[in-house]
């Protein structure tokens, strides 16, 4: 699986790649060097000697906004639906159940959910059924483990 976007910035002097768009976590690469985030973003350097600023912008990991100078360049996740981003978040009713195990196991499965939910090479059920089965199971594990600490 390709994992690895090249993102189109006119007058870079090096190609710049997002590596890691389909997990939580990603890195930018100038050149086939992975650069470290500075100030608000990571440094590009351009054609003309100067350099651009390339920002990420958005509360959901995984699915930020890359931005060049204030400028949209690559939106992480745009081709995941509304339906599937919400199944992302049906771990956290299992704080419902037990509030601190609960906590833990929902922000666990909630990660994996955005790694199953952006995989685009994976069948649209699975990604569908797939967050909803974890949960479902994080559930059982969760009242297993209630009934054994308070029994």
């Amino acid at each position: 699986m390709d994992n690895v976007q090249k993102l189109d910035i006119e007058g870079a002097r090096d190609t710049v790649e997002v590596d890691g768009v389909f997990g939580v976590f990603y890195k930018i690469r100038v050149g086939g060097e992975v650069v470290r985030r500075g100030k608000g973003g990571w440094d590009v350097p351009m054609r003309n000697g100067s350099t651009s600023k390339l920002t990420a912008r958005g509360l959901i990991p995984g699915f930020q906004k890359l931005y060049l100078d204030n400028t949209p360049i690559y939106a992480m996740g745009a081709h995941v639906d509304l339906g599937m981003r919400i199944l992302m978040f049906l771990p956290f009713i299992l704080i419902l159940i037990n509030y601190f195990l609960g906590l833990v196991l929902a922000l666990v499965l909630f990660f994996l959910n955005i790694s199953v939910v952006k995989n685009p090479h994976m069948p649209a059920a699975v990604r569908i059924i797939l967050p909803v089965a974890n949960t479902l199971a994080g559930g059982l594990l969760l009242f297993l483990l209630a009934g054994l600490l308070y029994s």
